[in-house]
């Protein structure tokens, strides 16, 4: 079969594509249109990479019929906005890739029928809003990833379910104020990041229960004071990354106990009020 694409010079090109092929890539061609509906006949489709174009929008809809698909990349193009429905008829979708686009708004919905999503990039768009309502759905979700947006608020309630996550960014935007309560939940999470969110305060209390964590970055906000006495239950955190202007602060009754390595190296700067039991 035959799919036809015009590249940024006008010229008009195709690639033959077996309908038995499991791997379809159209990265980096310079596409600024293309027509997948031929690609509807490939049944054991595994991945299709159209990232690193010049695509403005894009009619997924011909994937609808291609529900071996694992994963879909349409990273590095200059969309602004665009229609996921068809992927609510892939069931086996693992990877969905938008980063580095010029989204401005998105509807997750269509993700409720993805029910083995693991990784998610949504970074470096122009979000200010995103419901992740549906990834309520997708408990295998690993990685989520919304740094270097425009958000001003995000709800993580629907993490709550994502037992599997492991790494959530959302580094580079403008939240004010944040909520963690819902990774309470997120047993295995290794990295959260914070940097340079706009946040003016944060509760560390959800992240006790985070027996994994690895690295916290929290440079670069508004943030008065930190209480770290939480971080005391992560034992295996490697990193913790926090502007050396802002007051720590931990329970006095940890004071003589050994803490994590990056925290106990900075335990100078702590005040130590006596927390009621």
């Amino acid at each position: 079969m035959r799919i036809e694409y015009k590249v940024k010079n006008g010229i008009e090109l195709h690639i033959e594509v077996d309908d038995t092929a499991s791997d379809v890539s159209v990265a980096g061609r310079n596409i600024v249109d293309i027509d997948l509906t031929p690609i509807s006949d490939c049944s054991n489709l595994r991945t299709l990479d159209l990232s690193a174009n010049y695509l403005r929008s894009v009619d997924l809809s011909p994937i609808a019929d291609c529900s071996a698909i694992e994963k879909l990349k349409l990273g590095s193009n200059l969309l602004s906005s665009i229609d996921l429905g068809a992927l609510s008829a892939l069931s086996n979708l693992d990877h969905l890739s938008l980063e580095i686009n010029r989204i401005q708004r998105i509807n997750l919905e269509p993700l409720k029928g993805c029910p083995l999503i693991e990784e998610l990039y949504l970074h470096s768009n122009d979000l200010q809003t995103v419901d992740l309502s549906p990834l309520s759905w997708t408990r295998a979700l690993r990685f989520l990833r919304l740094d270097d947006n425009q958000l001003l608020g995000v709800d993580l309630d629907p993490l709550a379910s994502a037992s599997h996550l492991q790494e959530l960014f959302l580094a580079n935007n403008k939240l004010d104020s944040i909520n963690l309560f819902p990774l309470s939940s997120c047993s295995n999470l290794e990295g959260l990041w914070l940097r340079n969110c706009g946040v003016f305060a944060v509760d560390l209390a959800p992240l006790e229960t985070c027996k994994s964590l690895l690295w916290l970055d929290l440079a670069d906000n508004e943030m008065k004071t930190v209480d770290v006495t939480p971080l005391f239950s992560c034992k295996e955190l490697e990193a913790f990354m926090v502007d050396d202007s802002v007051p720590l602060m931990a329970d006095l009754a940890l004071r003589e106990e050994t803490w994590p390595e990056p925290i106990e190296s900075i335990k100078e700067r702590f005040f130590w009020p006596e927390f009621p039991r």
